[in-house]
């Protein structure tokens, strides 16, 4: 009896150690397989991808209207470069517009002076040229008159010739200030579209060079959860699939979402590093899930995508 029970204590003892002889590792491996769900990783992304702002010209940071977190609309001004030398040339053509506008008036002044005069001669010449006729003006009178009209209608003339040139120097300033207006639109940085500041590198004091970023800047647009499927599952994602979204290394659900692109093409991994026992012609699927909440996300969070492939 007591060879019996030490002999059954030996075969249940060797049972449970076959048992433990299963990786955990392959029975997740082999359950994800089976199962009618694919998991990827991913992060959140705005659809329209993170864009590194910068500026077209160098100079020094004298004011910052903008911080992180600050959601900006088309053209709000979000950083200032130091540009005294660009409002001085653009007073200098100021200036200069004004006085040729004071030159332009005084020429039309004249002119209005000059069709008075010729309009007086052109009377008096046919008062003369009347007289004459009668017999009661000289011909010589006549002669000198008509050739004083005639000088005054040609000075008036090259006056109006003079006002339509200085009309086309006031057109050519008007161009200058708006050359000058541009250029130091050059050093207030504004936004090209509507979004939010994530990052703010630049400092009040700090110069920038000419195309350094100064600003990473988020689009606005629909937040996704861009992930990547391994080849061997690539072939199961369509678009329209359900997803859920979930911590890395958690079970835990965060949100849910829609496939709402998925790439024609395999790539190489690309969002996280390979693990060491990966293969070297391992590839990815790219897909974007369009999530249903958009506000409990952190913009770069790190998560697992798994999407439902069965009906």
């Amino acid at each position: 009896m007591k060879y019996t029970l030490i002999y059954l204590i030996a075969i249940l003892f060797c049972s449970c150690n076959k048992k433990e002889e299963a990786k955990p590792d392959e029975k997740a491996f082999a359950h994800e397989i089976t199962s009618s769900a694919i998991v990827g990783l991913g992060r959140i992304e705005p659809d329209e991808k993170l864009s590194s702002l910068a500026t077209e010209v160098g100079g020094v940071v004298v004011a910052i209207h903008k911080k992180e977190n600050d959601v900006i609309v088309k053209d709000d001004l979000i950083i200032e470069l130091e540009h005294s030398v660009q409002d001085a040339k653009k007073a200098q053509i100021k200036s200069r517009m004004e006085t040729q506008r004071v030159e332009i008036n005084m020429a039309q002044l004249n002119l209005k002076e000059h069709k008075i005069n010729v309009a007086n001669k052109q009377i008096e010449l046919e008062r003369l040229k009347n007289l004459q006729e009668k017999g009661a003006e000289t011909r010589q009178n006549v002669d000198n008159l008509e050739t004083e009209t005639k000088i005054f209608q040609t000075n008036l003339e090259q006056l109006q010739s003079k006002i339509l040139i200085a009309n086309s120097r006031l057109q050519e300033i008007k161009q200058e200030l708006e050359v000058s207006n541009k250029e130091l639109q050059r050093y207030l940085i504004k936004a090209l579209d509507d979004g939010q500041i994530m990052t703010m590198n630049a400092t009040i004091g700090a110069a920038l060079s000419p195309n350094q970023s100064f600003a990473d800047f988020i689009p606005k647009s629909k937040l996704v959860a861009t992930c990547e499927i391994d080849e061997l599952f690539a072939d199961k994602i369509k678009k329209g699939q359900k997803a859920i979204i979930r911590q890395i290394g958690s079970n835990k659900t965060i949100g849910s979402g829609i496939v709402i692109f998925a790439s024609s093409a395999l790539k190489r991994k690309s969002i996280f590093s390979e693990k060491a026992g990966d293969q070297e012609d391992r590839r990815v699927r790219e897909i974007k899930i369009l999530l249903k909440n958009q506000t409990k996300y952190l913009i770069n969070s790190r998560i697992e995508c798994v999407i439902q492939t069965s009906n």
